[in-house]
């Protein structure tokens, strides 16, 4: 099953550096790209089947530390 979620930041470089190591997460199919503006960025992957999935919770954690949130 694939998961798709996007956050929101404060500022541009905000954005960019949470879309840069975003994209170095470990999980099957992941796509991260800039979503409604350059404040915005989108993260898709998809769901761990079987065992206990702690991307969402990873890329919330990570979102926090930067300044993001999930809209």
């Amino acid at each position: 099953m694939q998961n798709a979620i996007e956050y929101v930041f404060d500022t541009q470089p905000q954005a960019y550096r949470f879309l840069n190591t975003a994209k170095h997460l470990q999980a099957d199919n992941l796509k991260v790209k800039y979503g409604q503006s350059n404040f915005h960025v989108r993260v898709s992957y998809r769901i761990k089947t079987g065992e206990f999935d702690t991307m969402l919770a990873q890329l919330d954690d990570l979102a926090s530390e930067l300044g993001g949130s999930e809209i």
